[in-house]
């Protein structure tokens, strides 16, 4: 299901929950993970918690300025989507939270500009907010 960012806003919080009533899904469940690529349309959306819960994986992430310093899951789930997102049209759009059990902050689109791919860990991804 294509989701629109027309009522989305740069800088503005949202919850999972909000977002989820927004794009027309039953459930904030359906955007769960931490990378969510949406049916039939040209978007990949990253969820990025630096604080995370102990209780699941513990990636390194880090947003400084306009830099987000990125693990990728250990699926290696739309890597190769994502590095090759701008030759294909597709758009990359960043959620950003400080801390597990916050809201999110809408950044904007990202943009590759370093990686280093790996399959017996996280690959490391550095994306540049545009």
């Amino acid at each position: 299901m294509p989701i629109s960012f027309a009522k989305i806003n740069k800088g503005a919080t949202y919850s999972r929950q909000t977002l989820a009533e927004l794009w027309g899904y039953a459930s904030f469940h359906a955007i769960a993970r931490g990378v969510v690529t949406p049916r039939d349309d040209n978007k990949i959306v990253l969820f990025v918690t630096e604080e995370k819960q102990s209780s699941v994986e513990q990636y390194a992430d880090r947003l400084s300025g306009n830099t987000l310093e990125w693990e990728g899951p250990t699926d290696h789930f739309a890597e190769k989507r994502m590095l090759n997102a701008e030759a294909n049209g597709e758009e990359i759009h960043l959620f950003h939270r400080e801390r597990h059990h916050s809201d999110f902050t809408y950044c904007g689109k990202l943009k590759v500009s370093g990686h280093v791919l790996r399959t017996d860990r996280p690959s490391h991804f550095e994306f540049m907010v545009v």
